[in-house]
């Protein structure tokens, strides 16, 4: 799978956020992109972020090692001992605020 083929289809603002993380991490630290069926895993040595594009809005994964209080949050599993998927919801651009950002950036090292 391409990244053309995964965000074609959707609305321009999904590409746009997803184009708006990759910008954010870039300032973070070098990152593999990794490409499957239905997603994109974002690594540091391991997978630290999950992109899941969907018709109007992006799902993104962020992979911790403690659950996240975040008002974008729409689903948070524990996949084992010290490793939580926090899903965010994201319509536009303007829903990266810093809190976010930090939290990329805390996801990213917990993975190097």
């Amino acid at each position: 799978m391409t990244e053309n083929e995964l965000f074609s289809n959707k609305a321009s603002n999904v590409y746009e956020i997803y184009s708006k993380i990759l910008d954010l991490l870039k300032e973070v630290g070098p990152f593999e992109i990794e490409y499957k069926k239905t997603s994109i895993h974002l690594l540091n040595k391991s997978s630290f972020g999950g992109v899941h594009p969907k018709k109007n809005w992006l799902d993104f994964n962020l992979v911790t090692n403690h659950q996240i209080e975040h008002e974008k949050i729409t689903k948070i599993e524990q996949v084992s001992k010290n490793r939580i998927h926090n899903n965010f919801r994201f319509h536009s651009v303007d829903d990266l605020n810093q809190e976010f950002v930090f939290l990329l950036k805390e996801s990213y090292q917990l993975m190097s």
